[in-house]
């Protein structure tokens, strides 16, 4: 982790769990509407600054996002990212493979972006119930685009990313997906206070 922000292994773990709770939730969700058994992995949770996030990504991969702005105990940008094959793949699984490539292309906005509303809602969800807050969410916005784009570099070259991969597996295939919150230096220190009120109260 880098010295963006200092979590002990508590908070870490506490903030590792919210997302677990999120993400199984929307797996759930998403094992109805694709007709198939989908997990998600245990999150793996980093901090970065946002250009270290988009060579993460890989600076010339075509990324997938679907993002919503949020505002509440913290204020952030949650977006759901997969390279585009990947989110294609989740949206053939949905629709049905037996649709032609042309029509998959055509629906994958309208579906990837339900996606991304379930995904991040229920991780938004997750943190409104252990905060014990309301969060505000934006209506979803859906890109297609290079990781430098999506991400507003150099506008927020110096400001931090909460990263977290995941691994979705459907019974027919493997994809790796990612989520992002891009938050402020103050979103953080009010996350990380959170945290810490969150875990003197147990």
């Amino acid at each position: 982790m880098t010295k963006i922000l200092s979590l002990s292994e508590l908070e870490l773990d506490l903030l590792t769990e919210m997302f677990n709770l999120g993400v199984g939730k929307a797996a759930a969700s998403l094992s109805s509407m694709v007709k198939q058994e989908i997990k998600l992995s245990v999150p793996q949770i980093e901090f970065l600054f946002i250009k270290e996030l988009a060579e993460k990504l890989g600076s010339d991969t075509t990324i997938c996002s679907v993002s919503q702005t949020l505002s509440g105990p913290f204020s952030a940008q949650s977006m759901l990212l997969f390279p585009e094959e990947n989110s294609l793949e989740i949206v053939r699984q949905m629709l049905g493979t037996d649709l032609p490539e042309e029509t998959i292309h055509e629906l994958q906005q309208e579906a990837f972006s339900e996606i991304g509303n379930i995904v991040l809602n229920a991780c938004i969800a997750s943190f409104a119930e252990v905060f014990d807050g309301e969060f505000k969410i934006d209506l979803p916005v859906f890109e297609i685009s290079k990781p430098l784009y999506l991400l507003n570099i150099p506008n927020n070259e110096s400001e931090a990313a909460l990263f977290i991969r995941i691994d979705l597996t459907l019974s027919s295939s493997e994809i790796t997906g990612n989520m992002a919150f891009l938050m402020g230096s103050q979103s953080l220190e009010k996350l990380k206070e959170a945290l810490k009120q969150i875990l003197s109260n147990l």
